[in-house]
């Protein structure tokens, strides 16, 4: 697809300093991949005989984890990379955190990448949150295998205001030659897709089940197992086998599920998710083992995720209006307008509160607490510690 100058430029002033903004940074990031390829970055990826970008909005790291250690079980040695909160390279299953000052640099992966080739598999979660940097940071590795893990409504300022925007977004950034293997549940998000990838002659398939029969059908988690399958199947490898599959299934289920609390009570963290599909399809799952479906939401705001507020103010009105939930317990940056626009009754919580009481205050309610919205912040990470000082083993 060629963008002409027409289709990028600003339509106001509000938008003419963001393009600015991002102008300077794209150059600067430009800049960046001249020096990789003066430092030989690329002359030391070309040689890594399999070579997988794992892009979308959520579940990337479990992904590239899963991957790598059923390539490292395989036989190869491999260099791979999770980030985001707690970035972390892997060589083979050993682990080290990397260090950052706060700021997510995409010169990270080359620099990263130096310390550890050659290796014959080079596996990495994508960490761009706007159209050009997730497209540079797919080249930077030249993969023969792009894993699209998902379409949903997150980091709605820089990749689209909704899922056919983002899904648009991501049928640009696919480097030329590359396989594309979606791990998507929606239909129409794969149709979309199958049909703008033959467009550009990018081979292009769906992890999915074999069938409505299929033990995997429908269970939440079995797309991300199904995706490690697919793409070694894409290397030339055999897939994994079905028991495999239930082990990473049920290893996900077992994060993911009610933490039983040892003074009573369940609570599962929904946090990470960030987007509300996610969330819900976790909520579904998770009250699936409930003698009833309400539960009691507590959500973090942040005002650096406005866009993210407001797609949880919708759903938690869905929730209010279908009596799938209690009064919602909030704190963060944004509660107050969340309080404002929310059917809902709210209890907000102060930061400076005592991460105890407000756990204690959000399960007074009766029913198991859900946390969402959003879980890089201090607050949330004292909070979620005290949820596991009180979990039953």
């Amino acid at each position: 697809m060629v963008t002409t100058v027409s289709d990028t430029l600003p339509q106001s002033l509000t938008d003419l300093r963001q393009y600015v903004s991002y102008a300077v940074s794209d150059l600067s990031a430009a800049a960046r991949s001249v020096v990789f390829r003066s430092r030989g970055h690329y002359e030391r990826v070309e040689p890594t005989p399999a070579r997988v970008t794992v892009t979308g909005v959520r579940g990337k790291s479990t992904v590239v984890r899963w991957l790598n250690e059923t390539l490292v079980d395989r036989g190869f040695e491999t260099y791979a990379k999770v980030t985001g909160d707690q970035p972390v390279s892997y060589h083979n299953c050993d682990g080290t955190r990397i260090e950052r000052d706060g700021t997510t640099r995409l010169y990270e992966n080359a620099a990263e990448f130096a310390e550890y080739h050659p290796v014959d598999a080079a596996i990495v979660e994508n960490q761009g949150i706007r159209e050009y940097t997730t497209r540079l940071a797919n080249e930077l590795f030249d993969p023969q295998v792009v894993i699209l893990l998902n379409v949903r409504r997150d980091h709605q300022s820089t990749l689209g205001d909704d899922l056919d925007d983002i899904a648009r977004v991501f049928t640009r950034v696919i480097p030329e030659n590359t396989a594309v293997i979606s791990g998507d549940r929606n239909d129409a998000i794969n149709t979309y897709l199958r049909q703008e990838f033959q467009k550009t002659g990018h081979e292009f398939r769906v992890a999915e089940p074999d069938g409505e029969e299929s033990p995997f059908a429908d269970v939440f988690g079995a797309r991300s197992a199904l995706l490690v399958s697919e793409t070694l199947r894409e290397l030339g490898l055999d897939p994994l086998e079905p028991s495999q599959i239930q082990t990473y299934i049920d290893s996900l289920h077992r994060e993911w599920g009610w933490q039983r609390l040892e003074k009573g009570g369940l609570i599962a963290n929904g946090a990470m998710m960030n987007d509300i599909e996610s969330t819900e399809l976790l909520r579904q799952f998770l009250v699936e083992r409930l003698e009833n479906n309400i539960i009691t939401p507590f959500i973090y705001t942040r005002r650096d995720r406005a866009g993210r507020t407001a797609a949880f103010v919708q759903y938690l009105n869905w929730l209010h209006a279908n009596n799938l939930i209690t009064q919602i317990h909030a704190a963060g940056t944004q509660d107050t307008l969340l309080q404002r626009r929310v059917n809902a009754g709210v209890v907000r919580h102060r930061e400076s509160e005592h991460v105890a009481d407000v756990l204690d205050s959000a399960l007074t309610e009766g029913h198991p607490v859900y946390m969402m919205g959003n879980t890089v912040a201090e607050f949330m990470r004292d909070l979620t510690e005290e949820v596991d000082q009180r979990t039953l083993e």
